[in-house]
């Protein structure tokens, strides 16, 4: 049955309904009138829907729980990417060592297989024990040399204990001996007794080493690199300071020193050495981590000092305590 435009049933005419047969009665429409109000009858408020109560619900309380576990792992993740970055700068900075210390044990073998001939075509007992001293300090160098790289290789652990920073200088040093020399760099030390400090060695280490090699890049020319040791008997920390005479830093230099990614080196050096800009963000981001301080004094044409302040090592408590 197909509706048309409602003047007839499938659009014909009226004729047509009256020979089928009776019309259908008409539908009534029942249109709903609003009754005016009788007066002084009072009026009456439609109804309000009762309040719900309230029922408490524990969503809230397990999204928090959620929030907090999704912190700690985030956290756990940041300290795991913190130490995996400290390892790859440990690594990046025995790559750099590796052609200057590689030079260094060669140095060493060349001196002994020298004297180790000589000793061999001169059979008087004068050149034989010269050539013998030779060898034993070759040998005793090339032992150092060797203990300084597996030294910084074996220190992987983020552990702290007690160190002793003189020895970490004198390890740093036997590495860049060569390079030191090689620019006519006067190294002088000024070490006065310390006390141990807490400190991871392997992260004070690659700290000195990259404040040792900006020291020589500031000097193209030689001049006096100064490691100074000292303690404030009323602070309970130990100073480290690595000064040059070099070409030292202008204040708007200094501001941004410890940027990331800022350097004034246009690029590595000839020994491969520098130019990423991430040494003195790094060396500040592990003194901090040790509670330590780092200061900076520098003024163009007169050098720069750098100190850091590393926390005495705690004394073991009695076990009654």
């Amino acid at each position: 049955m197909v509706i048309g435009n409602g003047e007839g049933l499938g659009g014909g005419d009226a004729s047509a309904g009256r020979r089928a047969g009776p019309l259908p009665s008409p539908s009534v429409r029942r249109v709903a009138r609003k009754l005016p109000p009788v007066h002084g009858a009072p009026a009456i408020a439609p109804p309000t829907p009762a309040p719900v109560p309230a029922t408490p619900v524990d969503g809230g309380a397990t999204l928090l729980r959620q929030l907090e576990a999704q912190a700690r792992r985030h956290e756990a993740e940041l300290a795991l990417l913190r130490r995996e970055v400290l390892e790859a700068r440990k690594a990046a900075t025995l790559g750099d060592l590796l052609g200057t210390t590689t030079h260094e044990f060669n140095n060493a073998l060349t001196t002994i297989l020298n004297y180790a001939k000589l000793g061999l075509r001169h059979r008087d007992a004068p050149t034989r024990d010269k050539a013998l001293e030779r060898i034993l300090s070759a040998g005793t160098r090339a032992a150092k040399i060797t203990a300084s790289v597996l030294g910084m290789a074996r220190r992987g652990t983020t552990r702290m204990e007690p160190v002793q920073l003189e020895t970490l200088i004198e390890e740093a040093l036997v590495l860049l001996e060569r390079e030191m020399t090689k620019y006519r760099v006067q190294v002088e030390r000024e070490y006065s007794p310390v006390p141990q400090v807490t400190a991871n060695p392997g992260q004070v280490q690659q700290v000195l080493l990259n404040l040792l090699v900006n020291a020589r890049q500031a000097m193209p020319q030689g001049g006096r690199l100064i490691i100074r040791l000292s303690r404030d008997p009323g602070a309970g920390f130990v100073d480290l300071c690595v000064r040059d005479t070099g070409c030292g830093m202008t204040p708007d230099v200094m501001r941004r020193m410890f940027d990331a990614h800022f350097s004034t080196k246009s690029g590595p050096d000839e020994t491969g050495k520098g130019g990423t800009g991430l040494g003195l963000s790094a060396c500040r981001e592990i003194v901090e981590a040790h509670q330590g301080r780092i200061r900076v004094e520098s003024a163009p044409g007169k050098g720069t000092a750098i100190t850091i302040r590393l926390p005495l090592a705690t004394p073991p408590q009695p076990a009654g305590n």
